[in-house]
């Protein structure tokens, strides 16, 4: 039983890993973010990565309230109590809390630069 429950624990932290490797969206249909980024001079560009960076920070939000809901459910349910199924969702749901923050914080910087920009 102890075997189970560390081996577990371990694939649970390997995913965990990995999934911060990963994009959690592709760039707009047609644009890709590096491109914009590089090719931003305008108030138009800067205003379009924004909007980009507001739709990452979205979507981050919204997987972070269904992580926390699996939470919640994880701790109602009796039998799966003694396991770390709920550390787990909490874990990964703080993780797209603070991505949507950094999503949001470059989307300001952006309108910032739109600002700025001539």
């Amino acid at each position: 039983m102890k075997t189970w429950k560390t081996l577990s624990v371990a694939i649970a932290m390997l995913a965990v890993g990995a999934l911060s490797y990963l994009p959690f969206t592709a760039a707009e249909e047609g644009h890709d973010i590096d491109q914009m980024i590089a090719a931003a001079k305008t108030p138009a560009d800067h205003e379009a990565i924004a909007a980009y960076y507001d739709k990452e920070a979205q979507e981050a939000s919204q997987k972070q309230a269904e992580h926390k809901k699996m939470e919640e459910m994880y701790k109602k349910n009796p039998s799966l109590l003694k396991s770390n199924f709920a550390f787990h969702c909490d874990l990964i749901a703080a993780n797209y809390g603070k991505t949507a923050k950094e999503y949001q914080d470059l989307a300001k910087l952006h309108r910032e630069m739109a600002k700025s920009a001539k």
